[in-house]
């Protein structure tokens, strides 16, 4: 339902992570294949990137080896949508949900996708997408965080905004 700018596919991410009060000594679980700017934009935090091993079929995240990660310093999951292919979104929602974790997508590299019939992007909690001169969709650099929460959404823009009011 909503969709928030931002200057690039990294500070979506980051914008995220801010958004859903990551930060110093959280984890955040990514695939151990993607580009750097997914383990950055959790360094950028502070949080510490906790690294999964990937599905030898779909380079996705490998869901069976999520759990086994998850500790109590663990605030979300992030699985990457790499080379178009969407992650197994249903066991990492059930899982999340099961341990309060967020889901960040990051469907930098996965526009126009879809998992059972669902736009990725549109499925965890916050989406993140690039619109990189090398991705399907491209503005020569951009990006933006989608969500169908209001609040989530509201408080993304005002990060974004420097915290300075709409209003104004």
């Amino acid at each position: 339902k909503f969709g928030v700018a931002v200057v690039n596919g990294t500070a979506a991410l980051h914008l995220a992570l801010a958004a859903l009060g990551i930060g110093n000594r959280d984890e955040v679980i990514i695939p151990d294949l993607t580009f750097v700017a997914s383990a950055n934009a959790v360094s950028y935090t502070g949080a510490k990137p906790v690294f999964v091993d990937i599905d030898k079929e779909t380079w996705c995240i490998d869901v069976n080896k999520i759990k086994e990660k998850i500790t109590n310093k663990t605030k979300a999951i992030m699985p990457v949508h790499l080379y178009g292919h969407p992650c197994d979104m249903d066991p990492i929602i059930e899982l999340a949900e099961e341990k309060s974790l967020s889901v960040i997508e990051d469907a930098a590299e996965a526009h126009g996708a879809e998992y059972k019939g669902k736009k990725v992007g549109s499925i965890g909690h916050i989406g993140c997408f690039s619109f990189y001169g090398n991705k399907i969709i491209t503005t020569g650099e951009g990006g933006m965080c989608t969500t169908n929460d209001d609040k989530l959404a509201e408080h993304m823009q005002f990060l974004k905004d420097h915290g300075m009011s709409k209003d104004k």
